[in-house]
């Protein structure tokens, strides 16, 4: 039995590799599909979304295979994904907390302008403070990182809307749903939040249609991912006041291409797509225990639904 790392350098497949063994000292692990000497011998993948298409069809006794992340889009871009083997994806509080940290940080510095103070400490009066009106925001995707980013504003006193696939039941926040909430709720919003996973239904959401039901002047953070949004309707909102800002952790093309037009434009805050990454010692013992699930038969944690895609 062998569990099959296959991530790129940049995500650190060897630290992952370590905390699984510090768990289980005596799990085979190959890191790197181009170590396997016996493809038969693979019953668990951990892969992110740069392997070679059709990859994981080598593994004739493969029992499962676990994104390392939370989304799975990259996955199931893969064409050639073996038949009948599942799919799951993780949830972490350590990945949770550090995107709440992100959006929070991202927020208070629009909100108290810090970014035009390291501009231009002059721009307004020695000891006046200096503060962006609103305090209505809400998150696009109720999932467990948009729950985990709702508590953190609801404890900073912000009023938090959510939407979703399906009504959420969460304490203080309004929940919302359909093509009908989601206008109600953009109508309302200051900050808007997109945590969407890339389905056929999310693609593309972010336009100028949508974006121009948002209050006037309202600052859109985009930290699900890239297709989401429409790049080419962005800056025109930006130049004509309907959006104050945007902050962008996500793109169609990674890296941003040096060329791009939102790298020059001074209400555009890019960041290189690090609102949060895994940590290996904190996932280590859910890919542990979904590998056992996998190998024993049983039912695993965190299983994506592939008609969703989530």
């Amino acid at each position: 039995m062998t569990l099959l790392i296959s991530l790129p350098e940049s995500m650190a497949p060897r630290a992952l590799s370590s905390a699984l063994l510090s768990l289980e000292p005596g799990l085979k692990i190959v890191t790197g599909h181009d170590n396997v000497q016996n493809t038969n011998e693979v019953e668990f993948a951990v892969v992110w979304n740069n392997y070679p298409e059709g990859l994981l069809l080598n593994y004739p006794n493969l029992k499962a295979i676990s994104s390392y992340g939370h989304g799975v889009d990259g996955l199931l871009a893969d064409r050639k994904l073996p038949e009948g083997v599942p799919l799951v994806r993780l949830k972490d509080d350590t990945m949770a907390g550090w995107m709440s940290e992100y959006l929070l940080a991202v927020v208070l510095l629009h909100r108290r302008q810090l970014l035009r103070h390291a501009e231009n400490s002059d721009f307004i009066e020695w000891g006046i403070a200096s503060r962006y009106h609103g305090n209505q925001l809400s998150i696009l995707g109720l999932g467990y990182l948009g729950q985990a980013a709702a508590k953190v504003f609801l404890k900073m006193r912000f009023d938090v809307s959510g939407w979703s696939r399906t009504l959420k039941k969460i304490e203080g926040v309004r929940s919302f749903s359909g093509n009908d909430g989601l206008n109600e709720m953009l109508k309302n919003t200051n900050y808007l939040v997109n945590l969407l996973p890339l389905t056929l239904e999310t693609t593309d959401l972010l336009n100028t249609e949508t974006l121009s039901k948002l209050k006037r002047g309202a600052y859109l953070i985009n930290v699900g991912r890239g297709e989401t949004l429409v790049e080419e309707n962005l800056i025109p909102l930006l130049d004509e006041g309907q959006l104050s800002g945007a902050c962008l952790d996500v793109f169609r093309t990674e890296p941003l291409p040096e060329e791009h037009p939102f790298r020059k434009h001074k209400k555009i805050l890019i960041t290189p797509h690090n609102s949060s990454s895994t940590p290996a010692d904190s996932v280590a013992p859910q890919i542990l225990e979904n590998y056992k699930r996998a190998v024993s038969g049983r039912q695993l944690l965190n299983l994506v639904d592939l008609e969703r895609g989530y």
